[in-house]
């Protein structure tokens, strides 16, 4: 084990390759003596110096929800301790300037995020969780909120951390989105500001998809928070119906939206106290989705957004209040004739199988 760690942030030729084997040694040795791996790992941690990158993948590998089942897992309780015992380290300039440059350092590759980046997102937001003091809360999660949302595992990080810190400061969380907001970087990233300047200025792609971190902030916060959520629903989904109608429309906004109604979504459903309440935005929700309905090609029979829109669809009618008639009339017509609609003649007759002998329906 002694070896392991000396090894671990030992600066070679080969760099992170050479580092990333000696933690994997440790990370062997951790499937027969996991809990004096995981005393060691603590104790480098709280040093109150920012943690070796390679530290941080053991701890990556540990937390994480792919490991093997021969090596068992970090329990979340040691994570929170040591989560509450770095939270002084928080008012540290240099430990927190390394804390943000490691989770903003570029990916080798952009689909896939490295141990050590995927637990730092949940390390801070269990940090920023235990904190007491509310400013520093804020403006940590704004100096997060500040850097690049270019990259979906990125986006998906910062939801998490945003998440993870509304667990017990969830009116903080929703005052820094809320100002956020408003900030001039994410009013240009909205559809209605682009038009506006179209040829003037250039799309920064560092703030093209900060929308996307929002909605996702919004469904990590519903999560997290649990039991407290419901007062705060119709909150979030008036801020997720805005952002749906004013941001610069793609796949990836497509996807982070469905993907947050579907957190949401969860949240309620698993709340004992749901059937009690009266959801006022759930219509405008509704009009959201059948528009996401009708705008799926034609000439595809079946796609994943027409499955997640009519499963998130089907979980929103059993809430309250009903719907009425006419909303229900016009959500079943959107939804049969985007499910059953045959594609165009023109796509029709480049299907071969249609050309083929007809089965035999009397046999």
């Amino acid at each position: 084990m002694k070896l392991a760690l000396e090894n671990m942030t030992k600066s070679t030729e080969l760099e992170e390759v050479y580092q990333d084997a000696a933690s994997n040694v440790l990370l062997a040795i951790c499937r027969h003596s996991w809990r004096v791996v995981a005393q060691h790992l603590e104790t480098e941690v709280l040093t109150g110096v920012f943690p070796h990158r390679s530290l941080l993948y053991v701890m990556g590998i540990l937390t994480s929800n792919g490991m093997s089942l021969t090596t068992p897992a970090l329990p979340t309780p040691i994570c929170s301790q040591m989560a509450e015992k770095s939270v002084q380290f928080l008012n540290t300039d240099k430990w927190s300037r390394e804390l943000l440059s490691a989770l903003t350092k570029p990916d080798q590759t952009h689909q896939e995020q490295p141990p050590e980046k995927a637990f730092l997102f949940i390390y801070y937001g269990l940090i920023l969780q235990t904190e007491d003091n509310a400013t520093t809360v804020r403006t940590h999660l704004r100096t997060l909120l500040d850097t690049s949302h270019q990259w979906p595992k990125q986006r998906e990080g910062i939801a998490l951390t945003v998440g993870l810190a509304a667990t017990r400061h969830l009116d903080h969380v929703w005052a820094v989105l809320e100002q956020f907001g408003r900030s001039t970087p994410v009013k240009w990233s909205l559809h209605s500001f682009c038009l506006k300047v179209l040829g003037q200025k250039s799309e920064d792609p560092k703030w093209r998809w900060v929308s996307s971190t929002i909605l996702l902030a919004y469904g990590q916060m519903a999560v997290k928070a649990k039991a407290h959520i419901l007062p705060w629903v119709d909150n979030i989904l008036s801020r997720m119906v805005f952002y749906f109608h004013y941001s610069s429309w793609d796949e990836t906004l497509k996807q982070s939206f469905l993907t947050a109604i579907f957190m949401l979504v969860g949240a309620i459903s698993r709340n004992e106290g749901a059937h009690s309440y009266e959801f006022s935005q759930i219509s405008e929700l509704l009009e959201c989705l059948m528009v996401l309905m009708e705008k799926e090609p034609q000439d595809t029979l079946c796609t994943s957004t027409r499955q997640q829109t009519i499963h998130i669809i089907s979980s929103l009618c059993k809430l309250r209040p009903p719907l009425d008639l006419k909303r229900k009339s016009r959500l079943l017509s959107v939804c049969l004739r985007s499910v059953f609609a045959l594609p165009l003649m023109d796509v029709l007759k480049k299907h071969t199988c249609l050309f083929l002998e007809p089965p035999n329906i009397q046999v």
